[in-house]
C-alpha cells in the first residue's frame, strides 16, 4: 500500500522525523498512517519559509511542500478557502452584505484555481496509478484538485477519496454561490471514488446539493452516479488517539498546568471549552449563556468558574478580530457583574500554539465539572472527544446539537441549542449545579473511544 495525500495543514518535522502527534485532528491522522504506511503529503509550506521541493523523511516518507507568493496565498487562502468557502460551509455570511461576486473576488477564484492546479500537477507526478496507490485529499482549500487530476484519465487503478472535515451546508444556502462555481465543485468531488464527512448529517447534505444541481446525478442510497462514475459516501469521524492522551496526561506540563489551573479554580466547580477562536465556535453566545444562568443564580458566581482556553487563527482575519475582541467583552461584562478583580468568573487564556497548549487543555478537563462546545455548525469537534474520555462520572458534557460530534456522543452529553442563550443557560445551571453528569459511565465512553483507529478509519474512507 502506498499513500499519497493532499492537504492545506502543514506538518512540522525534524531530525528526519515528523514530529510527535497530537491526540488528534488531521495533520495528528497522516501522521499516523503516513508512520505505518510510508508515503508522499503535498501541503502548503507556511509563508516566509525557504523550504527544498521536497523533505526525505525515515519510513519511506517524503514531504513536498508548496511554496506560494504572497498574492497567491491571499487569494487563495484568505479570501477564497477560508472568507468564501468556510463561510459557506459553516453558515457564516452576512447575505444581506456578503458574498460579493465582482472582479476582486473573480480574481481570487482564479488564484484558487491556479494553486489547486499546481497541486494536481504535483500529485499527478508522483502518483504510480497503482491499484494498492491510496490518494487522499483534504480540505476545502483544494476541491478543484480531483478536476485537475482526473482530467484526461480514462482509465485509473489507484483509489482516490477525498475528505472534508467541515461540515456541508443545504442546497438553500449553497445558492450563495454563483451556479458554474457550484456546479464546479460538486463535479470535481465526484471524480473521486469516495467522498467523506465526519457525520452523516454533512452527508446527506452534501447528496441534497448534488441532487438539486447535478440533473443528471442518479443517487442510491451511499451511492452518486454521474456521467457514468460512481462516487461513494462515507460518514465517519476521525477517531481520537486515546494512547497519546494517555502519555500526555502523565507528563510534566500537564501537571505543571494543573498545579496553575488549581490555584486560579480557587475551589470552584470549573467549567470548561477549548476553541481555536473561529467564527463558528460562538464563544460570545457561550459567556453570554453563563452570564445569563448567574442572573438567575448569583449564588453560583461564588462556586463556579468559565475557563476557555482559546488559540487565534494563523491568518486572522479583520473579522476574526472583532470576534475575538466581542468574545474578550462578553468575559469582561460577566466579570464586571459577577466576579472581583482577583477572582474573575471568567477567562479566556491563551497558552500559545505549541503541544503544551493541549497539556493545558488536558488539565483542565481532568478538574472540570462541565465541558461545554457551543459551536453554530463544526465539522466534528475533537475538543469534546477529549472530554468524553477525561471527564470522571460526576461531570457533565455539553454539545451543540450542530457540532458533527454530536451524532456520536448525543448518549453522553447534554445538548444545547447554540443560537439558544436562555437553553444553553438553563443547561449550564444544571451541569453546575449536580454532581450527577450526563457524561455517563466513562468506562462505556472509554470502549467507544478505544475501539476507534487511524486504520480503521482508513479502510472506511476508502471502501472496497
Amino acid at each position: 500500500m502506498k499513500i499519497l495525500t493532499c492537504s492545506n495543514s502543514c506538518p512540522q518535522w525534524a531530525d528526519g522525523q515528523l514530529n510527535p502527534r497530537s491526540a488528534g485532528g488531521l495533520v495528528p491522522m497522516l501522521n499516523a498512517l503516513l508512520a505505518e504506511h510510508g508515503g508522499d503529503w503535498i501541503f502548503t509550506a507556511p509563508p516566509g519559509g525557504d523550504l527544498p521541493e521536497s523533505v526525505t523523511l525515515d519510513g519511506g516518507v517524503t514531504l513536498h511542500p508548496m511554496g506560494l507568493d504572497e498574492d497567491l496565498r491571499r487569494r487563495h487562502y484568505d479570501t477564497v478557502s477560508i472568507q468564501l468557502l468556510l463561510g459557506l460551509l459553516h453558515y457564516m455570511h452576512d447575505t444581506s452584505v456578503e458574498p460579493v461576486f465582482d472582479r476582486e473576488l473573480g480574481e481570487a477564484w482564479a488564484g484558487y484555481e491556479t494553486v489547486n492546479r499546481l497541486y494536481a500537477e504535483r500529485l499527478t507526478g508522483l502518483s504510480a496509478d497503482t491499484a494498492d496507490e491510496l490518494i487522499l485529499i483534504n480540505d476545502p482549500h483544494l476541491m478543484l484538485v480531483p478536476e485537475f487530476f482526473t482530467a484526461g484519465k480514462k482509465q485509473r487503478k489507484s483509489k482516490l477519496t477525498y475528505f472534508l472535515g467541515t461540515p456541508w451546508c443545504e442546497p438553500d444556502y449553497f445558492t450563495v454561490l454563483p451556479g458554474p462555481v457550484r456546479t464546479r465543485i460538486l463535479e470535481s468531488l465526484l471524480a473521486c471514488d469516495a467522498v467523506g464527512f465526519h457525520a452523516q448529517r454533512w452527508t446527506d447534505a452534501f447528496a441534497a446539493c448534488c441532487a438539486r444541481f447535478l440533473p443528471d446525478a442518479v443517487i442510491e442510497g451511499d451511492t452518486i452516479t454521474h456521467r457514468g462514475h460512481v462516487t461513494r459516501l462515507v460518514s465517519e469521524p476521525f477517531p481520537l488517539d486515546v494512547d497519546v492522551i494517555d502519555t500526555m496526561v502523565e507528563e510534566p506540563a500537564t501537571a505543571s498546568w494543573t498545579e496553575r489551573l488549581t490555584r486560579m479554580a480557587d475551589g470552584r466547580r470549573v467549567m470548561v471549552r477549548a476553541d481555536r477562536i473561529d467564527l463558528w465556535k460562538n464563544m460570545p453566545r457561550g459567556f453570554a449563556a453563563f452570564e445569563a444562568a448567574l442572573e438567575r443564580s448569583p449564588e453560583l458566581a461564588e462556586t463556579s468558574w468559565f475557563l476557555a482556553v482559546g488559540t487565534t487563527p494563523s491568518r486572522a482575519s479583520a473579522r476574526h478580530l472583532a470576534y475575538q475582541k466581542a468574545t474578550e467583552e462578553a468575559i469582561r461584562r460577566v466579570n464586571d457583574r459577577f466576579g472581583t478583580p482577583d477572582r474573575p468568573v471568567a477567562t479566556l487564556l491563551q497558552p500559545g500554539k505549541g503541544r503544551d497548549s493541549r497539556n493545558c487543555v488536558l488539565a483542565a478537563l481532568l478538574m472540570s465539572s462541565a465541558a461545554i462546545v457551543n459551536s453554530t455548525y463544526d465539522g466534528l469537534n475533537l475538543f469534546a472527544k477529549e472530554a468524553a474520555y477525561l471527564l470522571d462520572d460526576s461531570a457533565s458534557l455539553l454539545v451543540s446539537a450542530n457540532a458533527g460530534v454530536h451524532e456520536q456522543l448525543a448518549p453522553f452529553a447534554r445538548t444545547i441549542d447554540p443560537f439558544d442563550i436562555d437553553q444553553t443557560s438553563r443547561v449550564i445551571e444544571a451541569a453546575l449545579r449536580t454532581d450527577t453528569g450526563s457524561a455517563g459511565p466513562a468506562d462505556k465512553r472509554h470502549a467507544l473511544l478505544r475501539s476507534e483507529t487511524a486504520e480503521g478509519w482508513l479502510k472506511a474512507v476508502f471502501p472496497a
